[in-house]
C-alpha cells in the first residue's frame, strides 16, 4: 500500500489530475468575483439612471412646427350641415440649428456620470400661407388659435422659458402637451393675433433653449433646408442617427460639427393634415451626437477575469515544469496559494479602478500580486532565478492582459494569438521530456 501511495506522489499523471481539480477549484473564487464586478457595475447603472432622472434625459428636438386649426365642412344627403376641426401642420422652410453643448460631470459618491448643458438656438422661416394651394378655405382657419409647437423629449429639463420671437414679436412658450402626433412632447407659443398680421407674409422665427440633458442630443430635419451647427467640451464623440456630419473637426478641448440636410432624402412632407401618419416618420430622420464613454471600469474588469484562469494554468505549468526538470517536489497547497494570488488581483483591480482609474489601478494590482507570488516563489522553489522566472512569466502576461483590453477592435485576435503563443511555448519547452519516465513507468 504505502508502494502505490509513494508511487501516485511520483507520477507525473497523478500530479497533472491533481492540479487540473486545483485550476477547476479556483473557478469558484473567479466566479465570485465576476459577481462582485456584475454587483458593483448594476449599482453603477442604478446611480446613473438617477441622475439622468434629475438632471435630463438623452435630448431630441423637433421643431418649430406651425399648427393651423381650421374647420371642413361636410353636408349631409338631408342638406344638413357638419363642421368637423382639424389641424394644418407646417414645416419651416429654412431651419438653421445652433448648438452649443458644455459637458460636465456629475457625482454621487465613488460613481461618476456625464451630463451636459446646451443652448440651442432655432432660427428660420415659414414661407407665407398660401391657403389656396394648401386647399383650405380662408374663412374656416382659426386665426386666432394657431401655434408653434416645439419638440423637447425631456421638458423637464428646459432651464429657463424661452420666447419666441416672429417677425420680431416675442411670445413667450407654454407647455404645449401633445399637439403633434409622433413627435416628442412639446412647448408652444400662441400666435394670437400674430398671425393674422403676418399671414400674407413670410413668418420669420428665432428661439433659443437652454437645457441640461445626458448621454445624446439629437435634432429633426424639420426644414426643407436644414442646417446644424454644433460645438461642445466633450472630447469624445459618437456622431449617429440618419445623417453624418459633412464636417467635423476633434481635439482634447471638444470637438466641432457641421450638418446640412435637404427635404430630398427626407420622408416627411412638408405639411399634412389630421388623420396622416407623416409625423410618425420624423423619429428615424434624427441626427446628433452621443457623448461616448469609453469602456467602463465594470466591463474592463469583466473581460480581464476571462482571461483569469490563463494566469492560473500558466502560473501551476510554470511550477510543474520546474517539479518536472529540476526535480523539486511541491505540495498541492502551495500551488493553491499561488493560484489564489493570482484569483485576488481582478478582486483588487475593481476595488481600486473605482476610485483611482483602470490604468493606475491594474499596476497597482499587478505589482501586488506577483509580488506574492515571487516573494512566496524565492522560498518554494528554491531559487531567486527560478522565482524571477516566474516573475517574468507573469510581468508578460500583465502586459498581455492589459494591451488586449485596450484593444478593442483587436481583443479578441489578440487574446487567440496569445493563448497560441502560450500553448506554443508549453509544447516547445515539454517536447524532450519523457513523461512515461517521469511518471516512473514504461510503455506497453
Amino acid at each position: 500500500m504505502q508502494t502505490i501511495i509513494s508511487r501516485l506522489r511520483q507520477s507525473a499523471s497523478a500530479k497533472v489530475f491533481t492540479i487540473g481539480l486545483l485550476i477547476l477549484l479556483l473557478l469558484i473564487p473567479l466566479n465570485m468575483v465576476r459577481g462582485t464586478i456584475s454587483d458593483r457595475s448594476q449599482i453603477h447603472q442604478t446611480t446613473r439612471l438617477d441622475i439622468h432622472r434629475t438632471w435630463g434625459q438623452a435630448q431630441v428636438v423637433a421643431g418649430p412646427v406651425l399648427v393651423l386649426p381650421y374647420d371642413v365642412v361636410y353636408v349631409s344627403d338631408r342638406g344638413e350641415r357638419f363642421t368637423e376641426r382639424r389641424e394644418l401642420y407646417r414645416l419651416p422652410t429654412e431651419l438653421a440649428i445652433d448648438a452649443s453643448v458644455d459637458s460636465e460631470i456629475r457625482y454621487r459618491g465613488i460613481h461618476k456620470v456625464p451630463v451636459y448643458s446646451a443652448s440651442i438656438r432655432l432660427q428660420g422661416y415659414f414661407d407665407a400661407i398660401d391657403t389656396e394651394r394648401l386647399d383650405i378655405d380662408e374663412a374656416n382657419i382659426h386665426w386666432e388659435d394657431a401655434s408653434i409647437v416645439v419638440g423637447v423629449s425631456d421638458g423637464r429639463a428646459i432651464a429657463e422659458t424661452p420666447n419666441l420671437d416672429l417677425n420680431r414679436e416675442s411670445i413667450a412658450f407654454v407647455p404645449g402637451g401633445q399637439l403633434v402626433d409622433g413627435f416628442p412632447p412639446q412647448i408652444q407659443a400662441h400666435l394670437g393675433d400674430a398671425l393674422p398680421d403676418n399671414r400674407g407674409r413670410a413668418l420669420a422665427f428665432d428661439t433659443m433653449l437652454r437645457l441640461k440633458g445626458s448621454d445624446s442630443l439629437k435634432f429633426l430635419p424639420l426644414g426643407d433646408t436644414t442646417r446644424a451647427s454644433m460645438t461642445s467640451t466633450w472630447a469624445s464623440p459618437s456622431f449617429s442617427g440618419a445623417y453624418l456630419p459633412h464636417s467635423r473637426d476633434i481635439g482634447d478641448g471638444g470637438f466641432s460639427a457641421d450638418w446640412q440636410v435637404s427635404s430630398i432624402g427626407r420622408s416627411l412632407p412638408s405639411h399634412w393634415t389630421d388623420g396622416t401618419d407623416a409625423a410618425e416618420l420624423a423619429a428615424s430622420a434624427a441626427f446628433g451626437v452621443d457623448l461616448f464613454v469609453p469602456i467602463s471600469v465594470y466591463r474592463l474588469t469583466t473581460r480581464a477575469v476571462t482571461y483569469g484562469v490563463l494566469f492560473v494554468v500558466l502560473t501551476f505549468v510554470s511550477y510543474f515544469l520546474f517539479e518536472v526538470v529540476a526535480g523539486l517536489r511541491l505540495h498541492p497547497l502551495q500551488y493553491q496559494m499561488v493560484g489564489s494570488a493570482n484569483v485576488i488581483f481582478f478582486l483588487l483591480l475593481i476595488s481600486l479602478a473605482e476610485h483611482i482609474g483602470f490604468g493606475f489601478a491594474y499596476v497597482a494590482s499587478a505589482l501586488a500580486s506577483s509580488g506574492l507570488v515571487v516573494g512566496y516563489s524565492v522560498s518554494v522553489l528554491g531559487e531567486r532565478g527560478r522565482a524571477m522566472i516566474i516573475g517574468g512569466i507573469l510581468f508578460t502576461l500583465y502586459c498581455f492582459l492589459y494591451m488586449t483590453l485596450k484593444a478593442e477592435t483587436y481583443a479578441l485576435l489578440a487574446g487567440s494569438v496569445g493563448l497560441w503563443a502560450a500553448l506554443a511555448m508549453v509544447m516547445f519547452l515539454t517536447r524532450r521530456i519523457d513523461w512515461y519516465r517521469t511518471s516512473g513507468t514504461s510503455p506497453s
